[in-house]
């Protein structure tokens, strides 16, 4: 895990080095907005000490009023403050979001998750939407409060000397003894904290799997042991934001009783030293200088649980961004390159190791997929038939050897075997993904959809097709797959990977399916488990399972 400075570090640097030079000068111009905002701002308050002093009568009476110019200083700096913080949230968003789905692909099929730690419970998509917002808002605060205490420090610092030197070196020694004990007895937070996350990510993971499988919960009778689990994780979570409040109170109580105790002091130096009992004014605004000091001095220490916060989730969002952006082409030696014109298969293999943790699926395989006909690709379960086909369509990267493939843009379309239903209308369901690009009118749609079975879908519909539903909630596993090879039809591909788009089919509708892929395609390699798939295929590359041994021969 990163250490927590550097992993802050790095993510600014994300935004203030890394990014675009547009996007450079426009923070930079908010920044020094701010900044010449804050340095006005420390000024005028210096300019409202001596006017304060000069009003006295109207100070102990308390009628004095903050001017407007002050208050019209403070909203000017919040609306700048507030497009730094979005600006920068929308950049580091947009940084994660470039590499979100590669990366929940190539880390999750690589075996990352073996080696992340237990906050990672959390969905990625939580990561993006919640802590990049949390970091920025934690990180702009403080780092711009930090240049504001030191634009206060700088002013009132010489004020203060002006009015005792002797209450100034107690302001520095106060300050030094207060961010000591404050960082002694905070020094647990940042990870209780994390511990708080973590169990808040574990009782979200629980929850979401509940609700995604409720269906099979109910079916096993098993709602009781899914409760109980749940329960268990809710008191966890309980614990560990318990435990954090505990110190978080500590260290709050004896930083409160600590500044009560320094309030004594302007008084009691003034007093004792100077002898000024009567200069009512003067005293005020020793306080007023000696506070300022005082409070710039002990940022670290009044803002513990938000520097806490700020180091725990820049952690985690960084160690996140370092498995987003992890290379595994760097580790891997699977050349992928494109068939010409000349070769005699549009799918050619060579040398082909594929590994899946400690285990060796496939070693030393040599095949190439017929330019018309199917190859298929069978073994027992776990033997890495879905993890070849991945590797065939340049989805998996632990391995070694070359494949030589179609890669024409639209020459290959790739089945699997739970479908993506996207968001939107039946026609957008078909034309997915290139739904402006592809031209179809609805009397061929309706063709296609008979053709691959699914007429009862247009029968629900009645027969129009720019209906929103949630078709992966409507749609059985099998209609899924039938409105996948729909979706062949539509693209009419030159070449097809399929991975047993029919394994949720009965034999009638494999048939269909499998007539439909044969006669748009010219060559196709699919993934099965039944003996009855060998009818639509030419060549059987069967994995053994053990040892990555493995068998091609003809079935025709």
């Amino acid at each position: 895990m990163a250490k927590p400075w550097t992993a802050s570090f790095q993510l600014i640097r994300l935004f203030w080095w890394d990014s675009d030079r547009r996007c450079r000068a426009e923070a930079f111009s908010r920044l020094a907005a701010v900044i010449c905002v804050q340095v006005f701002r420390g000024k005028a308050r210096i300019w409202l000490s001596q006017m304060k002093r000069k009003e006295l009568q109207h100070l102990l009476s308390g009628s004095l009023e903050r001017p407007e110019i002050l208050r019209t200083i403070l909203k000017l700096y919040y609306r700048l403050f507030r497009g730094l913080r979005l600006q920068w949230e929308q950049h580091l968003t947009k940084s994660f979001l470039g590499k979100f789905l590669e990366a929940q692909c190539f880390g999750h099929r690589a075996g990352l998750q073996d080696t992340r730690d237990s906050f990672d419970h959390r969905h990625p998509d939580q990561r993006i939407s919640a802590d990049v917002g949390k970091f920025t808002s934690l990180a702009t605060t403080l780092w711009l409060d930090g240049f504001q205490a030191a634009v206060d420090l700088y002013f009132y610092s010489g004020l203060l000397r002006t009015l005792s030197p002797a209450l100034s070196k107690l302001a520095v020694l106060a300050a030094l003894g207060g961010t000591l004990i404050t960082g002694q007895l905070g020094r647990d937070l940042p990870a209780l904290y994390s511990a708080e996350r973590a169990s808040d990510g574990a009782f979200t993971y629980l929850l979401t799997r509940m609700r995604e499988n409720a269906e099979s919960i109910l079916f096993y009778g098993g709602q009781r042991q899914e409760v109980q689990l749940a329960e268990k994780s809710l008191q966890l979570r309980s614990d560990s934001e318990w435990n954090r409040l505990a110190a978080k109170d500590v260290v709050q109580l004896v930083q409160d009783q600590y500044r009560q105790v320094l309030g004594l002091g302007p008084s009691l130096v003034m007093v004792q030293m100077a002898g000024l009992t009567q200069d009512a004014a003067l005293l005020n605004q020793a306080n007023e200088a000696f506070d300022a000091v005082l409070r710039a001095l002990l940022l670290f220490a009044d803002n513990c649980s938000d520097f806490s916060r700020l180091t725990a989730v820049a952690t985690e969002l960084f160690t996140y961004h370092l498995e987003q952006t992890q290379d595994d082409n760097s580790e891997s030696k699977i050349l992928i390159q494109a068939a010409d014109e000349h070769d005699s298969s549009w799918l050619e293999v060579q040398g082909l190791t594929l590994a899946f943790a400690d285990r060796i699926l496939l070693k030393d395989a040599h095949f190439s997929a017929p330019m018309q006909g199917g190859l298929l690709i069978s073994g027992p379960s776990g033997s890495g038939k879905t993890t070849l086909l991945r590797a065939l369509a340049g989805l998996w990267h632990r391995g070694v050897g070359e494949i030589k493939r179609e890669m024409k843009p639209g020459a290959v379309l790739f089945l699997p075997q739970r479908p993506y239903m996207s968001l939107g209308t039946l026609r957008q369901q078909l034309l997915y993904p290139n739904q402006r690009a592809i031209k179809v009118d609805d009397s061929h749609l309706h063709e296609i959809l008979v053709a691959v079975g699914l007429q009862s879908v247009l029968e629900r519909t009645k027969g129009e097709l720019d209906v929103v539903q949630r078709w992966d909630e409507q749609l059985s596993i099998g209609e899924q797959q039938r409105l996948s090879v729909a979706r062949l039809l539509v693209h009419r591909p030159t070449f097809a990977l399929v991975d047993e788009v029919t394994s949720a089919n009965d034999p009638a509708h494999e048939a269909m399916v499998y007539q439909c892929i044969a006669s748009t395609c010219e060559g196709f390699v699919s993934v099965g488990h039944r003996k009855s798939l060998e009818a639509y295929h030419s060549l059987n590359l069967r994995l053994a399972g053990i040892d990555g041994n493995w068998d091609l021969y003809k079935l025709h």
